[in-house]
């Protein structure tokens, strides 16, 4: 069976490795990008292959909403993989932009754990 390949999007490089091994660990198969222009590319590299994209919204340089609103802008150039936003961002106007954007799903950091995170990786991907 192939594997479903999920590009994570994360400028802190212990979690970007967390939730890597998270997802390994349930069978996926991960992408590493530690900014959103690395996400970008990887984006368009991998259009036609990937699942889901995990993407935080706080990084800096091009932050998580803008590489959202560029790939939503433009989804023949960067595929059509659903977006989970993954952030400590939990005030109602950075949940609602990120819907409005594109996102498919929304979750707080702080509010889960590995097991949560598996769970809305399966409800999107399975």
């Amino acid at each position: 069976m192939n594997k479903k390949k999920i590009l994570v999007i994360e400028d802190e490089e212990m979690l970007l490795d967390s939730y890597c091994e998270i997802l390994e660990s349930s069978g996926y198969e991960t992408l590493r990008a530690n900014d959103g222009y690395k996400g970008l590319e990887i984006l368009e590299a991998e259009k036609d292959s990937l699942s889901l994209v995990i993407l935080d919204l706080m990084m800096p340089g091009l932050d998580g909403l803008e590489v959202l609103r560029i790939k939503t802008e433009a989804l023949e150039k960067y595929g059509k993989a659903p977006v989970l936003v993954l952030t400590n961002m939990a005030s109602e106007k950075a949940i609602k932009e990120a819907f409005d954007i594109g996102a498919t799903s929304y979750l707080i950091k702080t509010e889960m754990d590995s097991e949560s995170l598996i769970k809305e990786v399966q409800k999107i991907v399975d």
